[in-house]
């Protein structure tokens, strides 16, 4: 049986939605044409119907377009009915304390068959040092940029990746892997080690330390990692952050 054919009107005011989340800021009517392809009327009528219910607001000094707060109360209220991330908060909390850094946790995203990526489920930060472009929770992140995204690729499914390898890699800094032979390798090395870890692939100055979460059938459920500025982190062994963190996916899964 033949799937249904997508809604167009529905993918168009999607892409407006996430064109807003990727820009970061306000965008006006061209822009925002510029960036999804639509043409200026379509996006007008779009966003008129998006502002009506709140998904979307309009700036009245400059007439650029924003996302609205529906689409936080929606998120939040997706966040809190996350068991997986309710587990995790307190456990993280502590962590977080303990090396005054940044703990993330992170679940897989399937919604672009082309680029790896996964969404930022939880966000524990007891850093003083917040860089600017810091990662915010429901964030929709490269995956082979970080550890934690590589640490989710590393156990997924094979079916899952041979759909991303059609597709090259995107490069935001020097040290981001591009090849995926070479990025296969890292995953040997991830399954190996137990973890995975990036110096600056993502952000300059920062790395993160992270580890699976798999259930009981060793199927990935989400990662965990310390993430922070590199002089602060390795001020401590790598394999003691290890622990720490398996010490809370251990815990975590007694409660799943």
């Amino acid at each position: 049986m033949s799937s249904n054919p997508p809604i167009q009107s529905l993918n168009r005011a999607i892409d407006i939605i996430e064109f807003l989340y990727h820009c970061g800021h306000e965008a006006s009517i061209s822009e925002i044409s510029d960036g999804t392809q639509l043409f200026g009327s379509t996006v007008y009528r779009m966003l008129s119907t998006l502002k009506a219910r709140g998904y979307v607001y309009q700036n009245e000094k400059n007439a650029k377009y924003g996302l609205g707060l529906r689409l936080y109360t929606i998120g939040k209220t997706v966040k809190e009915n996350i068991p997986l991330v309710n587990v995790f908060q307190n456990m993280a909390v502590r962590i977080a304390e303990k090396y005054k850094e940044t703990v993330y946790v992170a679940i897989p995203s399937y919604q672009s068959p082309a680029i790896p990526q996964h969404v930022i489920a939880l966000k524990v930060c007891r850093s003083e040092y917040v860089p600017r472009n810091a990662i915010e929770e429901g964030a929709i992140v490269l995956s082979h940029t970080s550890a934690l995204g590589k640490c989710l690729m590393a156990y997924s499914e094979d079916a899952v990746l041979q759909e991303y390898r059609k597709h090259p890699l995107v490069k935001l800094k020097p040290n981001t892997l591009t090849d995926w032979e070479a990025l296969d390798g890292e995953f040997n090395t991830i399954q190996n080690n137990g973890y995975a870890i990036e110096l600056e692939q993502e952000s300059d100055g920062q790395t993160c330390i992270a580890v699976p979460a798999l259930d009981h059938n060793r199927q990935i459920l989400a990662s965990i990692g310390l993430a922070g500025p590199m002089k602060n982190i390795f001020q401590y062994t790598i394999n003691s952050i290890v622990e720490d963190l398996y010490n809370i996916v251990g815990q975590a899964k007694e409660l799943i």
